[in-house]
């Protein structure tokens, strides 16, 4: 897909990874919808950080945990643009908790949060992209939901983090087979250790980074041009990208 005048709905996009993504689609002359929940100060700095790059724009505030939330949001990216080409679930959060200490109103807000708002969103925005033919959807993962050695997850208090993460798999895989006959592609990208305001809740940090072949902390606008490449290539559907500096 050509992204330049295309309109790009990124959840959770004012920090973090959501930003770096939100950034580099604009970079490359998207349309851009920028959402959150409840953090104005960093909606404002994204707003004048966009108005400084003469970006097309709009910021709408909703809690996307929530599935009628989420469809005034979609209604209101329709009414403003008319139209949805991509859409990044971004939105997520994390904590470590050990299993034996979860609560359930924990387990329920981060399966909500991380699960139930992809979900949310996709719901509505998928009838719109049939009726068009065509549409990206990209979900953002985590590295934790792809374990390939043990390294990878060596700290206890993930349990809630690694089902969400990991139903955001199952629905990106099953969802692209779903709907490619009409057109519409479906991803997902696995980031691993990435510099972002949740790295405080990430246990020794410092023996982590260590654990990182390449041997840094990544950048949020790294897991935005890999969300960049899921969209211009159009014979991409159905994967997972990790972007995980070698983990």
């Amino acid at each position: 897909m050509n992204i330049e005048g295309s309109v790009a709905l990124v959840t959770g996009s004012t920090r973090g990874i959501g930003r770096g993504i939100a950034l580099k689609l604009a970079e490359h002359g998207a349309k851009l919808v920028i959402n959150y929940r409840s953090n104005e100060d960093a909606a404002k700095l994204m707003e004048k950080t966009l108005s400084e790059m003469g970006v097309d724009y709009i910021i709408v505030k909703a809690d996307v945990s929530n599935f009628l939330e989420a469809g005034r949001l979609v209604n209101e990216v329709l009414e403003n643009f008319g139209v949805i080409d991509i859409l990044v679930n971004n939105a997520g959060i994390f904590k470590a908790t050990r299993f034996d200490e979860l609560t359930w109103e924990e387990w329920d807000k981060i399966i909500k949060v991380n699960l139930y708002s992809v979900f949310n969103v996709t719901r509505w925005v998928v009838p719109h992209m049939i009726k068009r033919g065509k549409g990206v959807i990209i979900n953002i993962s985590s590295i934790s939901s792809s374990i390939r050695s043990s390294k990878c997850m060596p700290y206890p208090g993930r349990v809630a983090y690694v089902a969400s993460k990991s139903g955001v798999n199952g629905f990106t895989l099953a969802l692209a087979r779903e709907l490619a006959p009409y057109g519409i592609r479906v991803n997902a990208v696995a980031p691993g250790l990435i510099a972002t305001e949740l790295i405080k809740n990430v246990p020794s940090l410092e023996e982590r980074v260590k654990e990182v072949p390449i041997g840094r902390i990544g950048k949020p606008e790294e897991i935005g041009e890999a969300v960049v490449f899921l969209v211009k290539n159009d014979y991409v559907s159905g994967e997972i990208l990790v972007v995980s500096g070698g983990e």
